[in-house]
């Protein structure tokens, strides 16, 4: 047995959750600098690299971690409208570490990536790509990565 499959099934799947999303982030920041390196606006850029990379991680986990290609439009929403929540909740935690208690920024930004993967992993597993109709639970869908 390969040590990947002696992972519980929910682990593997929030591995390949982090992963994927790992690849949206890094076209975020790889779009944010070029753009800012261009002469665009920084906050015009955050929106874009934000965006982009949120498009992505969607599309990759949409396939790769969670295997559900139904009602794609649906699922993009709720992928769209978490990617917000976890946007406010990374704002929160920064207000609150570096504004109201004067923890170092990038210790906090560290604190705030914890918090929003957890909170982002739960919503879009539970909600955006739960299942519908005959399809298999997420987690069984894992075993043949």
């Amino acid at each position: 047995m390969k040590s990947w499959e002696m992972l519980p099934p929910k682990l593997r799947q929030f591995v390949l959750y982090v992963l994927c999303g790992g690849g949206g982030a890094a076209l975020d920041f790889v779009l944010y600098a070029f753009l800012v390196t261009t002469g665009v606006w920084h906050h015009a850029a955050n929106v874009a690299g934000y965006a982009s990379g949120t498009l992505l991680s969607f599309a990759l986990n949409r396939v790769i971690t969670f295997r559900v290609l139904d009602a794609p439009i649906r699922r993009l929403a709720a992928f769209m409208a978490f990617a917000g929540i976890g946007y406010l909740c990374s704002m929160t935690v920064l207000i609150v570490l570096v504004d109201a208690l004067s923890v170092d920024p990038v210790m906090a930004k560290a604190a705030s990536v914890v918090v929003v993967v957890a909170v982002q992993y739960t919503l879009n597993s539970r909600i955006t790509f739960q299942p519908t109709g005959s399809q298999r639970k997420p987690h069984d869908k894992i075993k043949d990565v």
